[in-house]
């Protein structure tokens, strides 16, 4: 295992967690070094943008300012994003985040619909962690 592999599957799982575990089989890790930077990347990126999504929103509506436009047809991810907020609650929300939604766009989500941190970021650990297991153990049979 090379350090600078280790990294870049790091920050692959730190912004799009379903993309981090191919590039890990790529560069020949085994099933434990995949989970193990799996997890702390995604982990830490959960924890990261709970942490900071307000200085980021609040930079991020510093260059892009809202301006209202004519109704126009919602986006498949923010469509399946409000229905499941609203059917499903946290759980769907957690559960979608790592494999549809990227972990920023999945923590905004649930830190928006649901602001109790002390409830929703441990779930939201819980799925990258389940989901991290998964998908390591479902490439590393097909590998």
């Amino acid at each position: 295992m090379n350090i600078i592999e280790a990294i870049s599957v790091f920050f692959m799982s730190f912004v799009k967690f379903f993309l981090a575990i191919p590039l890990a089989f790529t560069f020949d890790f085994t099933f434990w070094q995949t989970f193990l930077i799996t997890c702390l990347g995604g982990v830490l990126s959960v924890l990261f943008f709970a942490q900071f999504r307000k200085v980021i929103l609040k930079f991020y509506y510093r260059f892009f300012t809202y301006k209202p436009k004519v109704p126009k047809k919602q986006g498949f991810k923010n469509v399946l994003a409000f229905k499941t907020a609203k059917k499903y609650g946290l759980f769907g929300i957690a559960f979608l985040t790592p494999i549809v939604f990227s972990i920023p766009l999945g923590t905004f989500l649930a830190l928006h619909f649901f602001p109790n941190k002390k409830k929703t970021l441990p779930i939201l650990i819980a799925s990258v962690l389940g989901w991290s297991f998964v998908l390591t153990l479902a490439w590393n049979i097909n590998v």
